[in-house]
């Protein structure tokens, strides 16, 4: 059997999470090459269709755990929009990049608030991923949230912008949180706009007006 041959009957293999086989096609040595219209690996297709023992078995025998495909989608990107917690958790313990961004820069959380995967998501966060990253449409994971009504995943990422915040005060990010995410509190003299309080441009005039 040819190389091309053995190449794609692992892509096969690992597309239907079929451990045994992948084995022996690696032990005869099948190349992990990708397929040619759209660029997936091995380890692309046991993360999108939810095969973690496979993933394992792939990621062992020292897969690309970072491959792009065509759009430049990792392995990450395909769990993650799939909703498999376990495979993203395992991707990121073997050291996947967290805020790997694809051809619309969205990373593997802008994907997983979108499907509205919550378990992802949470995952995604407390292996670091960036939760201000916008995608090429200005979009951060929060602003999907609040375009999908999906309120639950809105105030868990509202948290973590505040942790991050708080991790990193001088991240130039910090000036337009608030901006984008309008937060608003009850004063003694009605509603008060906290975007406006802490916009760069309200910044210096606020300061003046509270001095002696």
């Amino acid at each position: 059997m040819s190389l091309v041959d053995l190449g794609k009957k692992l892509l096969e293999a690992a597309r239907s999470g079929q451990d045994d086989e992948v084995r022996i096609l690696m032990a005869n040595g099948a190349p992990f090459t990708t397929d040619w219209q759209l660029g997936t690996s091995p380890l692309h297709l046991s993360a999108q269709f939810g095969h973690y023992s496979t993933t394992e078995v792939l990621l062992r025998a020292g897969v690309s755990r970072d491959a792009r495909t065509k759009v430049d989608r990792t392995p990450l990107h395909m769990a993650a929009a799939e909703g498999h917690a376990r495979i993203v958790e395992l991707l990121l313990k073997h050291g996947a990049d967290v805020n790997a961004r694809d051809m619309l820069k969205m990373s593997a959380l802008h994907w997983a608030v979108e499907h509205r995967h919550t378990h992802a998501v949470e995952l995604l966060l407390r292996f670091g991923a960036d939760v201000h990253a916008q995608s090429k449409f200005c979009k951060n994971p929060l602003d999907i949230a609040l375009d999908n009504s999906s309120l639950e995943l809105a105030e868990v990422l509202q948290v973590a912008m505040q942790n991050q915040i708080n991790t990193n005060p001088e991240s130039p990010e910090t000036l337009t949180i608030h901006t984008s995410t309008p937060q608003f509190i009850i004063g003694p003299g009605g509603v008060v706009n906290l975007s406006g309080i802490v916009s760069p441009g309200h910044s210096s005039k606020h300061t003046g007006d509270a001095g002696p």
